[in-house]
């Protein structure tokens, strides 16, 4: 009998194939760069289902079916919520040998990432479908917010789309404090970029125009205008 069968379950997830994609114990040129390469390798995995979900999202946007796509963006941020954690694994790796790691990693860097550049690609594609369904109501972002008992359901989708677009800017912020700790912001990254273009990043919105509306709703409600002190 031969002991090296695979069971159904490491035939299904490829587990000789994905546990085979880090670098062998031999070669690794420190103990934590296992960590470092795994964390990111998670990462990727996790930008590809959130891809999916952006996709199926744009897709019911654009047939109209608002409940279908409000379920795909709580599916996204769902992902979103959990990247921070997976790079918070790499607080256990000190600056010193993080540099270590980075000597072996050519002009690898974060900023190739092919999963969060197609998220930084796609996620703002989701606004024009979005639109046009605000179109069909005769409604603005303004209006939505106005009348969200009568338009619930795509209030709700709005509010993920918001939502999404503040976890990734969180995560943003979130991975730059790991840059800042790890090699500090006053240098460049290997790919000859000052850390510093990180914190340009951290301010990008996918959705500047629903930020917006949150501003024209303050200004509709006069809250910001001539407020009185409150009586004794």
């Amino acid at each position: 009998m031969n002991q090296n069968k695979l069971s159904d379950y490491e035939k299904y997830i490829r587990t000789e194939e994905l546990l085979n994609l880090q670098k062998k114990q031999e070669e690794l040129c420190c103990e934590d760069e296992l960590t470092f390469q795994m964390v990111h390798q998670i990462a990727e995995l996790h930008f590809k289902l959130i891809l999916q979900y952006l996709d199926l999202a744009k897709k019911h946007m654009e047939n109209k079916e608002i409940i279908e796509a409000t379920a795909q963006m709580k599916r996204v941020n769902l992902q979103v919520k959990h990247v921070p954690e997976v790079f918070s694994m790499t607080k256990v790796i000190s600056p010193r040998d993080y540099h270590t790691i980075r000597l072996s990693l050519g002009q690898g860097s974060g900023q190739d990432s092919p999963g969060f550049n197609a998220i930084l690609k796609e996620g703002p594609t989701l606004y024009e479908p979005f639109a046009k369904l605000l179109e069909n109501r005769n409604l603005t972002a303004l209006e939505l917010h106005k009348t969200f008992r009568e338009n619930f359901d795509l209030y709700e989708l709005m509010k993920e789309m918001n939502q999404f677009d503040e976890a990734f800017q969180s995560f943003r912020y979130h991975h730059f404090q790991i840059v800042r700790r790890m090699i500090g912001i006053n240098t460049n990254s290997l790919k000859g970029v000052p850390a510093q273009m990180l914190q340009k990043g951290m301010r990008q919105e996918f959705y500047p125009e629903l930020w917006q509306a949150v501003c024209e709703l303050t200004d509709w409600t006069g809250s910001s205008y001539d407020a009185k002190p409150l009586e004794d």
